[in-house]
This record gives C-alpha cells, sequence and structure tokens, in this order.
C-alpha cells in the first residue's frame, strides 16, 4: 500500500498580539502554523517544520496535531508579532520580533522528505533565506514540488522583490494577494501585473472573490462562495490558511478550481472566530463534506458527514 504524499510547511510559529474591533487578543499564530493547520482540515498527512524558543509553551499542541514535525527549540525568544486591524481589516503589523525563526535552516529539513511527490510549502521568511531553502531543494530533488507566498512588508525593500520576482520563475507555486502582485511588479493594473510576474504557476488571491490561478499563461478567475463571512471576528492568518487548503484539495483531486473553492471556503470559516479555533477541530474525509458543512453553516448546525446529509429525508 502506498503511502499518501507529504504536504509539509516550512516557517514561523509565533505567539501573536492582535488587535481589531473587536477587542484584544494574544494568541498561538505564524504563517506555517496557520497553513498547516488549514491543510490538516482534509489532508492527514501535515508536517510542520520551525524553530521555537525555550519560553513556548505549546509544544504538545503541535506535536499532537503534527507528530514527526520538526520543531526545534533554540535559545532565543519565540517569534513575536503585535499586529492592528482597522475597522476595514486592513492590518498594520506594530510589533516584529522574529527571534527564534531566524533559526530555521535548509538542515532542519530531513532529506528524505524532498523527493518527488512530495509538496513542500515555504510560508513567509526572508527572501534571501527562501531562495536557499529553493536552490537546495530542487538540487536535491528537481521534481519535489515546491511552492511559497511571502509578507506585505518583505515587499518594501527593494532588494527582497527583486529576488522575490526571481523565485516567482523557480518555484512550482508562487502565491500572492492581488496588493502584492501589483507592488511585486509595479503596474499599475491587476492584468498588467499578472502578464509581467513571469511563473511556472501563479495563484492571485481576490480576497472573497476568489483567486486567479495562471497556468502556462493562461489565466482563470475561479470565483468564491460569496456572503460567508458578513462581518470578519479576526482575519489573521486567512490567507495562510488559503495556501494550506488549496494545497491539501489539490493533493487530493488534482482539480484548481475545486482546491480554489475549499481554500475560499475554509479560510473564510476561518475568520468567523479568533485564531484559528473556528478550524482546529474540523476533520473532512472528503472535499464532499466540507461542501456539506458549507451548507449547513448558516442553519448553526454542528459539523456533519456526507452520510448524515444523504441519510437525511426532503
Amino acid at each position: 500500500m502506498s503511502r499518501s504524499p507529504l504536504l509539509v510547511f516550512v516557517g514561523h510559529v509565533s505567539m501573536d498580539k492582535v488587535r481589531n474591533v473587536w477587542g484584544e487578543k494574544v494568541q498561538l499564530g505564524g504563517a506555517a502554523l496557520y497553513a498547516a493547520l488549514g491543510a490538516k482540515t482534509i489532508y492527514d498527512n501535515v508536517k510542520i517544520v520551525t524553530a521555537v524558543g525555550r519560553d513556548f509553551k505549546h509544544i504538545t499542541f503541535l506535536r499532537s496535531n503534527f507528530p514527526g514535525s520538526i520543531v526545534k527549540i533554540v535559545g532565543m525568544p519565540t517569534s513575536r508579532f503585535t499586529i492592528n486591524y482597522s475597522e476595514a481589516f486592513k492590518a498594520k503589523y506594530v510589533n516584529v520580533e522574529i527571534g527564534a525563526g531566524a533559526a530555521i535552516k535548509v538542515s532542519d529539513l530531513p532529506r528524505p522528505w524532498i523527493r518527488e511527490g512530495n509538496f513542500i510549502h515555504l510560508a513567509p521568511m526572508r527572501p534571501p533565506k527562501v531562495e536557499k531553502f529553493i536552490k537546495q531543494m530542487k538540487s536535491a530533488s528537481p521534481r519535489v514540488w515546491v511552492s511559497m507566498h511571502t509578507s506585505p512588508d518583505y515587499l518594501e525593500v527593494p532588494q527582497y522583490r527583486r529576488i522575490l520576482r526571481r523565485l516567482a520563475e523557480m518555484v512550482d507555486l508562487f502565491v500572492v494577494n492581488d496588493h502584492e502582485a501589483l507592488t511585486l511588479t509595479g503596474a499599475e493594473s491587476l492584468i498588467h501585473a499578472i502578464q509581467v510576474l513571469k511563473a511556472k504557476r501563479l495563484a492571485v488571491t481576490l480576497g472573497q472573490m476568489g483567486a486567479i490561478i495562471v497556468e502556462n499563461g493562461k489565466p482563470q478567475l475561479i470565483p468564491a462562495l460569496s456572503g460567508l463571512v458578513p462581518s470578519p471576528k479576526d482575519t489573521t492568518g486567512a490567507g495562510d490558511v488559503w495556501c494550506g487548503v488549496l494545497l491539501a484539495a489539490y493533493l487530493q483531486g488534482g482539480d484548481w478550481v475545486r482546491a480554489v473553492a475549499s481554500a475560499c471556503t475554509l479560510s473564510a470559516v476561518k475568520c468567523l472566530g479568533w485564531g484559528f479555533e473556528k478550524i482546529v477541530n474540523l476533520r473532512f474525509k472528503s472535499l464532499d463534506e466540507l461542501t456539506i458543512h458549507v451548507l449547513r453553516l448558516r442553519e448553526n448546525r454542528g459539523q456533519l458527514t456526507l452520510q448524515d446529509f444523504v441519510g437525511r429525508e426532503t
């Protein structure tokens, strides 16, 4: 019996101080963790590679949710981010302390994981570090899947923008949102940005509208389910969850349309609560189960299986 492909997320796990119109919370976060938790809702064979400080109090949570993962404990404080949101939920990073996140290295990634069939996703880290990861992974196994997304603060540095444009051509999937695409290319319109940004495969997220997938130079607009989150509670990590679900769904079916729909749906569900509280306990055996769960959300019911739905009289 063949083992299912491994889906690996490399990047930060952090403690976040989040302030928005609903209040203030200090909560566990980090792009790699959000992405991995998103993927875990629909795919089981998920690992993370990260580094935390000795002050980190959630090791058991990480190891129980992602057994066999690489969680390195180092002599630096755990990564910390302070994020303030406007009434329109536009994020402003008030304080960034990478701390232990700086200790994440290519050598932390087990060599047997770097092979054809496995998917390795690089969550936002300094672009020069990401470039080292990509070059060494592709050198070790040219056909291993490598994808990445980045963070708006890295786009503020001209040198980093140049590196990111180069990386877009090296990875198998490069993910940006519409604003990042414009900043990265200097284009005045999204259409122009998509034409200018050279990538093997490009995903441009459009918020609640959906996403554009560009493959072989051909753009495809994939709409999202609208109206699922009329008033979000917390949008922290929504883009990271989107990436994780996208890859997990694509691994299951090889269908980008369904993968984007699943990613948009679960990232929206994430926003219904603080942090990842609305997705951490969700587990779906198939994408069909996810569809049914979404259809039942407005009825304020618990998670149902496809069998529950089929068994109901209509």
